[in-house]
């Protein structure tokens, strides 16, 4: 359905709600359509498709006054306004193929919706191809069992070829694609798992090798092996991998060599909720570590920007000699939008290691020569006579352990002045109105952008005095900057997807600037724009 509305040249956000379970359990699949872009899903339902009665139950309080229900038969939906299919009975009989009960109930509501059956069939051509053909007659007996349509959507907004219907997870891929990726190690874990997924599917296309490791410790250091030797490299886990690589985070930083880390962030503690959403590691992912060195650390809001943050991650990682962490979360990651088609061609992707001439010419080879930028000359091993040695150890430029604390303390600074360079790469966060004098600003961070503008929005229909802004690079960031932009506020509402308020508590530790409230949902749901209007409403 994603796929038709799409192709039909309209707006949607796709966002998929399930239960951890193999078997049983919520399963449910949000679909917005709009005829401008969207990244935010909404608490009611114009139409409802049911299939089992389960999910009837659970889902018929989404339902208002207008509201149409198409379901199975078996699904014992009961109302005005309910359509009931023998869909499971049709595909049994008249098929001889049960599976395809949702594809006749897909041409119901495809017709109910106004789509053109030739572009429902042309979808259900690419997701099964050699199998299509029993699903196009199920799509044909779908069609034929409604009238009309009952909705009208709005005009087609945009021709073939100028935008992409993508999630969060394949943007996420695809950027570390785009930025060179060459070796991946993982330990599956939802919802880190399908960038996994799909840097495995094109591997072989791309020259990625990609490997499941037997768990997150060796995740980490097979990706550091992998760096050292020249390949840009990337994990990808959720926080409680995450905490396992924690000491390879440290090795890292320690051995100044470059790994991109991408946190699918889950509801914790412990294993949590593993299907469900919460940006709740930020404070984790940037204080994570034994000891000081610097990180990059950002949170993309929808596909477009994971897609060239992840870029941005390798190319920082690399250039600094740093991890670089990409947080996202499932909401982000599982759900589907509809953005502008990206473009590889808008970063350039540099080597920053001494090629092999310029390696000849070094008389002798400091792997960590103290330098003004704290970026040493990064040397790949095997490129000449010359050794590059690393160790896990305080070491001295060469590389070799030592206990002199003269030393000691020099790489310790030397370490930490890669964050100036790094604050000049980050970008401030968004602001919206630009003027914020006056105004009550909500603050957030992460796959929360749409939603907090559409609230914004909404608010400012009644009284024009709220704002947003928004963060996606999250450190280092210049935070002086960002203290007179918030100054001029009138009042300052956090609104995470965290009981703690991170964010929040970061902007009190770097600017003094102390939020007087927090908005905070933590119950593995992601936020509606209805739900932060409510909130502010209330309190006013």
């Amino acid at each position: 359905m994603a796929r038709s509305i799409f192709r039909s040249g309209l707006f949607l956000h796709g966002e998929l709600s399930f239960h951890s379970r193999i078997r049983g359990g919520e399963n449910a699949f949000t679909l917005r359509i709009s005829d401008h872009p969207v990244y935010a899903t909404k608490p009611m339902a114009d139409l409802l498709l049911v299939l089992t009665p389960e999910m009837w139950r659970a889902y018929r309080e989404k339902l208002h006054k207008g509201s149409l229900v198409v379901a199975e038969e078996s699904a014992r939906a009961e109302g005005e306004n309910v359509i009931s299919i023998p869909a499971l009975k049709l595909a049994r009989e008249k098929l001889n193929f049960p599976i395809a009960a949702g594809v006749i109930l897909l041409g119901a509501i495809a017709r109910l919706l106004g789509l053109s059956q030739e572009t429902v069939s042309q979808a259900i051509r690419e997701v099964f191809g050699e199998k299509a053909d029993p699903n196009l007659d199920a799509l044909d007996i779908g069609w034929g069992l409604v009238s009309d349509s009952l909705f009208e959507l709005p005009a087609p907004q945009f021709r073939r070829g100028e935008y992409m219907l993508l999630t969060g997870g394949q943007a996420v891929g695809a950027g570390a694609i785009t930025a060179g990726c060459r070796f991946l190690a993982s330990y599956p874990m939802t919802p880190g798992t399908p960038v996994m997924e799909f840097l495995a599917q094109r591997g072989e296309r791309y020259g990625i090798v990609v490997e499941q490791a037997e768990d997150e410790i060796a995740a980490i250091n097979m990706a550091l092996g992998a760096s050292y030797a020249g390949a840009r490299s990337m994990v990808t886990t959720s926080g409680g991998g995450f905490a396992l690589m924690v000491e390879g985070l440290s090795l890292a930083g320690m051995i100044e060599t470059p790994v991109v880390i991408h946190i699918g962030q889950r509801p914790g503690p412990a294993t949590g909720l593993p299907t469900r959403t919460s940006p709740e590691n930020l404070l984790f992912a940037l204080y994570a570590g034994h000891g000081g060195f610097s990180r990059y650390l950002c949170a993309p809001a929808t596909p477009e920007s994971a897609f060239y943050l992840t870029i941005k991650a390798f190319e920082l990682a690399e250039k600094y000699q740093v991890p670089a962490i990409i947080l996202t979360d499932q909401f982000l990651v599982d759900s589907y939008a509809v953005v502008p088609k990206i473009s590889p061609e808008r970063f350039r992707i540099n080597d920053h290691t001494l090629s092999p001439e310029q390696f000849a010419q070094f008389a002798s080879y400091e792997r960590f020569a103290l330098t003004e930028s704290g970026v040493s000359p990064r040397a790949l091993p095997g490129l000449s006579q010359h050794l590059v040695l690393v160790d896990s150890d305080e070491h001295d430029t060469y590389g070799r352990i030592t206990e002199d604390l003269t030393i000691r303390k020099a790489m310790v600074e030397k370490r930490l002045r890669k964050e100036k360079g790094l604050q000049r790469e980050t970008d401030n966060p968004s602001v919206f109105p630009e003027d914020l004098h006056g105004r009550v600003v909500l603050v957030s961070w992460g796959s929360t952008l749409g939603t907090v503008r559409e609230a914004v929005e909404i608010l400012n229909t009644q009284e024009d005095c709220f704002a947003h802004v928004h963060f996606q690079d999250l450190w280092p960031l210049r935070w002086k900057g960002i203290s007179e932009v918030l100054g001029e506020a009138k009042e300052v509402i956090t609104v995470e997807g965290n009981a703690w308020g991170q964010l929040g508590k970061l902007l009190r530790q770097e600017t003094g600037i102390r939020p007087s409230r927090h908005i905070g949902r933590y119950d593995g749901r992601p936020f509606t724009p209805e739900d932060i209007v409510e909130e502010i409403r209330h309190e006013a």
